[in-house]
């Protein structure tokens, strides 16, 4: 609880945010889908942290139509928990994302690209690393189904508005400074607009869809593109006149749970085997200060 109330002092915006969260779940309508799109039939897994569908419709560089996609939840740490359980010893989990260390004995193997390829400027991994190690894991690991997991559009913004706009939201050291708010409380508390931050968002898509394309041309097997979950800027999910930033844990609005779909063609299907789970040998140590600069507080 003291914790709580240093945050709470620390980052009053990121508190306000919550409190609205937690105001408004009672009175959202939707409700969580039982089914995981996890489950479908595919032999690679490519997803792109907090891709809303109607953005990715409208970028979408593929031949191929999307279709909606419904999440089972509007959190990372939800996503894994409830569609990543049981034996997944077919997989090996490719992530820019820190969040997979909780989950990662299931998987016969995690490669975490985030160790060894996280850029302390952009306080998050380039896509172009997470590209080149997919590649590598494809070519080590031909017998397992392979998830690849990118970290755009997801904040933080690497593209020239969302860098411009950085001047105005940094990290320090992994902390964050009161007089530096991340860009979803400055959006609620209007020092930025909605355009410019869906704007970087945008570019941010736009950004990882290349190094995608690249990725499917350099793999084999059957590859299907997805999200987590999706994100939200400022719109209302219930009755209640309350705006909601980001992507809430635990909260069934549809801008959070739709999500883009994508089969690509493909010619031969990938031979897939179980394994023991491979040891792990990486501590990860730094996981709670790269959590924070992704903007998880």
């Amino acid at each position: 609880m003291f914790e709580q109330i240093q945050k709470a002092i620390r980052f009053p915006e990121a508190a306000r945010r919550k409190a609205a969260a937690t105001l408004v779940r009672p009175f959202v309508s939707d409700a969580f889908s039982e089914e995981s799109h996890i489950d479908t039939d595919w032999d690679n897994l490519i997803i792109l942290d907090g891709c809303r569908y109607d953005t990715f419709q409208e970028h979408n560089p593929f031949s191929e139509s999307v279709t909606e996609g419904i999440s089972n939840a509007s959190h990372t740490t939800d996503f894994l928990a409830r569609n990543l359980t049981g034996d997944r010893s077919d997989m090996v989990y490719v992530t820019a994302s820190p969040q997979v260390t909780k989950c990662e004995s299931r998987f016969y193997k995690v490669v975490h690209v985030w160790q060894d390829a996280w850029d302390e400027e952009l306080r998050t991994v380039p896509p172009q690393s997470v590209t080149k190690a997919a590649i590598e894991a494809s070519e080590e690991y031909p017998d397992k189904r392979l998830i690849v997991h990118y970290m755009q559009p997801h904040y933080p913004f690497i593209g020239p508005t969302g860098r411009d706009l950085e001047t105005h939201a940094t990290f320090t050291g992994g902390l964050r400074k009161r007089e530096h708010p991340s860009i979803w409380e400055m959006l609620s508390s209007g020092e930025v607009s909605e355009d410019e931050v869906k704007k970087a968002y945008e570019e941010n898509l736009e950004i990882v869809l290349d190094e995608v394309v690249t990725l499917a041309d350099r793999i084999d097997g059957k590859t299907v593109i997805t999200s987590d979950h999706g994100n939200l800027f400022g719109e209302r999910v219930s009755p209640l006149p309350v705006r909601i930033y980001g992507h809430p844990s635990n909260l069934p609005a549809k801008g959070l749970t739709s999500v883009p779909y994508v089969e690509l063609e493909h010619d031969e299907r990938r031979s897939i085997s179980k394994g023991d789970h491979e040891e792990q040998e990486e501590e990860h140590e730094e996981v709670k200060s790269r959590l924070e600069d992704l903007g998880y507080v």
